[in-house]
């Protein structure tokens, strides 16, 4: 089922979890890693990943490792569609310009 793309509702915690990638649009980042980049406690973090995977600005998959070779469990890894590029730049660009789209 295709993702469709949608009105996220945008508050500071969203905004610096869109920042966290926009540093490197390409990187895949999972929970984790966009946790220590933006402290956001996993009770907020989560839920954001989740409803911008289902805005379709992000899609997401597991990491494709033996858990038991690393010692850990596997990841979800995020990364940023090309509207969810798009939509974060203008978003961000609108701050720039003094006006919120």
């Amino acid at each position: 089922m295709a993702k469709q793309e949608r009105d996220v509702r945008i508050s500071l915690q969203t905004l610096r979890v869109l920042e966290a990638f926009l540093a490197n649009p390409t990187e895949q980042l999972s929970g984790a890693e966009v946790h220590q980049q933006c402290g956001i406690a996993s009770g907020t973090l989560y839920p954001i990943l989740l409803r911008l995977e289902s805005a379709g600005w992000f899609v997401s998959k597991w990491e494709s490792i033996d858990p038991s070779s690393v010692g850990r469990p596997r990841r979800r890894l995020y990364r940023l569609t090309t509207t969810g590029l798009r939509r974060a730049s203008e978003l961000f660009a609108s701050f720039n310009r003094g006006v919120l789209a």
